[in-house]
């Protein structure tokens, strides 16, 4: 089966640069699940601020990870 045609993506001009994180925190079932992106203080560890949440479907799931095995391998 061959993966389909990648959609365009139109990306809002706020958005061009990204957030910046160095701390994900994972929570759910295999059936969906959300993915909290943070950015901790550098000078406090302990405490931080949530940049990105991301709740994804059991498709965006397993697509995340075949992409991150195979960067990884």
């Amino acid at each position: 089966m061959s993966e389909p045609d990648r959609p365009e993506l139109l990306v809002p001009r706020e958005l061009f640069g990204g957030a910046w994180a160095d701390y994900v925190d994972v929570f759910g079932d295999f059936a969906e699940l959300a993915i909290d992106f943070a950015r901790l203080d550098p000078r406090t560890p302990t405490r931080g601020v949530l940049v990105a949440r991301v709740a994804a479907s059991r498709w965006c799931i397993l697509k995340l990870h075949q992409e991150l095995t195979k960067r990884v391998e």
